[in-house]
């Protein structure tokens, strides 16, 4: 065995590694590891170079070319979806009742003060609701007392 097929061996052992880096790194990326391998493998000078330009980053896209997204499992015929249950809504915070209005009590005359009167009451005749003073037509329905 001559000098020079030692040289062409290393040549096919460095080339075959390099191909190798080709395919395993090919194969993270979506593209076609295979034939980057071969290439590069054959034609070493040329594909590696364009491998390295062309390149696409690990985990590209699914919708880069060359790329197959992965399809959901499909849903065998008798599969039935569960129903949704109706959960009624949280009970939430009742306000306090407002507060009771304040009304005075009724005042009742003390011993020693005078006592205002308002004079005599008067009714009318049609209707019977009260009335004071001097009037000619009652305040309630208007009829002339």
């Amino acid at each position: 065995m001559g000098n020079g097929s030692g040289y062409q061996l290393i040549g096919l052992v460095i080339a075959g590694a390099i191909a190798f880096w080709v395919y395993t790194d090919a194969k993270k990326r979506p593209m076609n590891a295979v034939l980057w391998a071969v290439g590069t493998f054959l034609l070493c000078i040329v594909f590696l170079p364009l491998y390295l330009i062309m390149r696409k980053p690990e985990g590209a896209a699914p919708g880069t070319p060359g790329v197959i997204p992965p399809q959901p499992m499909p849903l065998p015929p008798t599969y039935i979806p569960p129903q949704q249950q109706y959960a009624p809504p949280p009970p939430q915070y009742a306000p306090p009742p407002p507060p009771q209005s304040y009304t005075p009590p009724p005042v009742t005359p003390q011993a020693g003060s005078p006592v205002v009167s308002q004079g005599p009451k008067k009714f009318c005749p049609n209707c019977g609701a009260p009335h004071e003073g001097t009037v000619k037509f009652c305040p309630n329905c208007g009829s002339a007392v």
